[in-house]
């Protein structure tokens, strides 16, 4: 007999994307009744009572953070009518079931709520995004447990690589600090819901700036991780701070931070400009350091 034939296993490739709109917002779990009216700047009209009146707090989190990345880099709502939307919420409607677990032992059938499925679930969050925006796209939610962010991202530039959509909404939601609610559903006093919000499209070309994610599944970093430097796995915090410090820093120009993926690869996020100044950096974000370099691209500076 002959032995099996396996075909040689694919090189890692990475796949690129351009952070076309950003926004992160945080707020306390006694500020959702208003955000459930007014999400966020942009939204001129209040919303109808019952848009979100059944909604999740981390999906009314998810539609303010939308809002503000709209707000903030001025973008029409009509220029992502066809996109994707894919959220990632962190254990989606605990709380709420929680409660409805305890009042089922009671009350038997009678005391579960129609809505729990519709507005507690892991879709939830992205389908009412689209219905809020009107978005067509497909929509659909990853994960909702440990390492949603690294499988959000990989899903979203699978799409926008193999040109399924011309662009699409990430958003990662989570309750901070992330205790489990009592046995009535309520969490403790002091608990806020945190998202952040990415509009993706295809990358520009190289001449132009702004932020720019490269995510590579599978192999390894390239270059040794310095010790006692490593990365905390990729999650919502870790990946908003770096976007505020590739934001904020505005005398660096071009530069770059390598995030780990929990299952191998990485996510790289960088800045990408005209002019030649580099940095490179594993971590989370905290401290960003630059140094001059001779222009050569970002790949080939890293070596």
């Amino acid at each position: 007999m002959k032995p099996p034939h396996y075909p040689p296993a694919a090189q890692p490739r990475a796949v690129a994307c351009d952070v076309a709109a950003h926004a992160w917002v945080r707020v306390p779990l006694e500020s959702l009744p208003e955000l459930r009216r007014m999400p966020g700047p942009g939204c001129d009209v209040p919303l109808p009572l019952s848009a979100l009146k059944q909604a999740d707090e981390q999906t009314v989190a998810a539609i303010s953070a939308v809002y503000h990345a709209v707000h903030r880099f001025g973008l029409s709502v009509a220029s992502f009518r066809d996109w994707g939307v894919l959220a990632a919420p962190y254990y989606m409607g605990r709380p709420a079931l929680a409660a409805a677990m305890q009042r089922y032992q009671v009350e038997g059938a009678w005391g579960a709520s129609p809505h729990l499925t519709a507005h507690r679930s892991l879709h939830s969050p992205s389908g009412t995004i689209s219905q809020i925006f009107k978005i067509h796209g497909p929509n659909f939610g990853v994960c909702g447990g440990p390492g949603c962010a690294t499988e959000v991202l990989a899903a979203a530039g699978a799409m926008i690589d193999a040109k399924r959509v011309p662009g699409a909404w990430v958003v990662l939601t989570a309750l901070d600090p992330d205790t489990a609610p009592d046995r009535s559903g309520v969490h403790a006093p002091g608990t806020h819901c945190a998202a952040l919000a990415l509009a993706l499209t295809p990358p520009r070309l190289s001449t132009a700036s702004g932020i720019r994610l490269r995510i590579t599944a599978g192999g390894a970093y390239p270059m040794p991780l310095p010790t006692g430097d490593l990365a905390p796995a990729l999650d919502l915090f870790g990946l908003n701070a770096v976007l505020d410090a590739l934001t904020q820093e505005k005398e660096i120009s071009r530069a770059a931070f390598i995030l780990p993926m929990e299952a191998g690869g990485r996510v790289e996020v960088e800045k990408i400009g005209r002019w030649t100044e580099h940095a490179l950096r594993n971590g989370d974000g905290a401290n960003l350091e630059a140094r001059l370099r001779s222009p050569l691209p970002l790949a080939e500076a890293k070596r």
